[in-house]
């Protein structure tokens, strides 16, 4: 792994339908994350403990606090690293190349969406279909933590009618943001309504928290591309669009889905250049 999580005081990940877009303003990342009635969100704040066995300590993760079942409407999540330069980070190994660049730690595996859209700029879609609970994270190193090496796609591009227009090899896809922050103390803050919870993760050496978030689907019908859900929060002014088609070897397997719908698979996006996430 390129990206040394050890020296973490915090590590976040955030896994499945979410839209995260870079704000210079603010200098921070901010997360929509997409509460539809297929996707459930959960959070875990986590600390270290040592566990002791098989004649040395094992270390394992313990709650601090978990959330689930959270209402759509109002919720809001503030992260923080206090005690480090403001700002924020993206890592990027080299020249980068989907279909084999050795660095699984590289951020431009996460899928972005500005870019498959190379000769027009998108635009906020007309009307949101859902909510969103944003999450705002300051201080931070973006990364990708989790390739699904599994997994291969297809690009395939969509005129105004839906049709397939174009398809072309992809690559594998991203699967799961990291995000690193340092600093002496790391600050979690949720907002529900007009409720308030803070958890303030005290740096231990070589110890990092964890903060797990996952908005997942969980159906045994789940789809592998998550593209059509944010075409409903961006558009393109001539109505393109591209999905992501999982490529299977086996054509018998491909039909049954047998072989793709073992695992879940959601994958969230990037957005360039909007001034935050509203």
């Amino acid at each position: 792994m390129s990206v040394k999580e050890s020296s973490a005081t915090a590590l976040i990940r955030f896994t499945g339908l979410g839209i995260i877009c870079f704000s210079q303003e603010r200098q921070r990342g901010e997360i929509g994350v997409i509460r539809d009635n297929k996707h459930s969100l959960s959070i875990r704040v986590q600390r270290p403990v040592f566990q002791e066995g098989g004649g040395s300590d094992v270390i394992v993760y313990q709650d601090i606090a978990a959330y689930e079942k959270l209402p759509k409407d109002d919720v809001q999540i503030e992260i923080k690293s206090l005690g480090q330069a403001a700002g924020y980070e993206i890592y990027q190994s080299g020249d980068f190349d989907r279909l084999d660049s050795p660095d699984l730690n590289d951020f431009r595996w996460i899928v972005n969406v500005s870019e498959l859209h190379t000769d027009t700029t998108l635009a906020k879609a007309a009307e949101r279909s859902h909510p969103l609970t944003k999450i705002s994270i300051g201080n931070g190193l973006y990364y990708t933590h989790k390739l699904d090496t599994n997994l291969f796609f297809e690009k395939v591009k969509k005129d105004e009618s839906g049709k397939a227009a174009r398809r072309e090899a992809f690559g594998n896809v991203g699967e799961t943001i990291g995000v690193k922050l340092e600093g002496d103390v790391v600050s979690f803050t949720i907002r529900i309504g007009e409720k308030e919870e803070t958890h303030t993760l005290k740096r231990v050496e070589g110890l990092p928290f964890k903060i797990e978030i996952k908005n997942m689907d969980y159906s045994e019908n789940a789809v592998y591309s998550d593209m059509a859900d944010y075409y409903t929060y961006v558009s393109s002014p001539d109505g393109t669009q591209f999905d992501l088609a999982p490529v299977v070897e086996d054509s018998s397997e491909a039909a049954t889905g047998g072989a793709v719908n073992q695992t879940q698979f959601c994958h969230p996006i990037v957005v360039n250049d909007p001034p935050g996430i509203e």
